[in-house]
């Protein structure tokens, strides 16, 4: 899976990279230089992307479970049809 740039993610995954960001800042007392803002939104991101993989292979199993599965029967028109002429 490619990295997801913030154009790619929702909302409120936007949100969750700012706040993060916002967090980081806080915590230092001063602006973030550029090496420690793309390091805090990598990391971010990673989680992002994790949690989505996650989702996705869930989605997946559960898709797999729901598929139909072919039988060994096959339909008997003769068993359906009245043998009885009709009156």
């Amino acid at each position: 899976m490619k990295k997801l740039t913030l154009k790619d993610m929702t909302e409120s995954e936007q949100r969750e990279v700012k706040t993060e960001l916002d967090k980081a800042r806080k915590n230092l007392g001063r602006e973030l230089t550029n090496a420690e803002n793309n390091k805090t939104k990598d990391e971010v991101v990673a989680r992002i992307m994790a949690a989505r993989e996650k989702i996705e292979k869930a989605t997946r199993a559960e898709r797999k479970a729901n598929r139909v599965k072919p039988s060994g029967e096959t339909f008997s028109w003769s068993a359906s049809i009245s043998t009885r002429p009709p009156r």
